[in-house]
């Protein structure tokens, strides 16, 4: 069913100095070469892992879709269906000024952050897809060219809600024997049991110890069998991630994040 987007007009998203349509920027549509394509519609869907995941597709006048990948936050599906009619009609090639035409449409004068740039960047991602599809090259090759064949890659692990740091060890061997990765990577931000104050990211010398334990008990499990990296997410202040870094000094740790 087609959208009426003019039901999306949004006043707000007139008001910035910098309109960076292809109208306004007098951008020639017409390139020849089969790239004579142009925007139709954008759509979301959810998929429901270990966190919501936003999947963005971008349809064109040519039949060629790109698919996209927003990072979770709240209201992600909604901001991409607001800036929908900012791209209709656009030739998805202009990667660059889509984007800045993205982010002056729907920030305060192109400011960068937020769910409004966690909803460009599964667009973006589309688009790239999409150029890759119409110019029949890998998409990694409008990047500049790939380095490698090959890349490693690791098994972000979780023991669900158990934070006892023999289920962490269990995990990183069940992942390693039956799924066969050689890196893997853990949560440190999980429930310790010792928290006096959610809203404090200081940590006290409990909820240190805790953190560390996790460390040991993953990286005494692999015993050298695979690489482990243990993740914060922001959660600690500077202070009391660099307590947990030397407390876990001396075990073999890929890299604290």
């Amino acid at each position: 069913m087609p959208v009426d987007y003019t039901q999306l007009h949004d006043p707000n998203a007139e008001y910035t100095m910098r309109d960076l349509s292809a109208g306004t920027m007098g951008v020639r549509a017409k390139r020849g070469g089969g790239r004579d394509v142009s925007i139709t519609d954008v759509q979301t869907t959810m998929v429901d892992g270990n966190f919501p995941w936003t999947l963005v597709r971008v349809y064109t006048d040519a039949g060629i879709v790109g698919t996209g990948e927003a990072y979770w936050g709240a209201g992600v599906p909604e901001v991409i269906e607001r800036m929908t009619p900012f791209v209709v009609g656009e030739n998805p090639l202009d990667i660059d000024r889509l984007y800045e035409h993205l982010i002056q449409k729907m920030s305060g004068e192109g400011s960068i952050e937020g769910t409004v740039v966690t909803a460009i960047s599964g667009i973006e991602i589309a688009l790239h897809d999409l150029a890759g599809k119409i110019l029949e090259v890998p998409a990694y090759q409008l990047l500049g060219g790939k380095y490698r064949d090959e890349i490693r890659v690791y098994c972000d692990c979780h023991a669900g809600e158990e934070a006892d740091p023999e289920a962490n060890a269990d995990e990183a061997e069940r992942v390693v024997e039956e799924l066969g990765y050689d890196a893997l990577k853990f949560d440190l931000d999980v429930p310790s049991g010792h928290e006096k104050d959610k809203a404090n990211r200081h940590l006290r010398n409990a909820e240190i110890e805790h953190k560390a334990e996790i460390v040991r008990a993953v990286t005494e499990r692999l015993d050298g069998r695979a690489d482990a990296a243990f993740d914060c997410h922001w959660s600690f202040t500077g202070g009391s991630a660099k307590r947990i870094a030397r407390e876990i000094e001396d075990c073999d740790v890929w890299w604290l994040e």
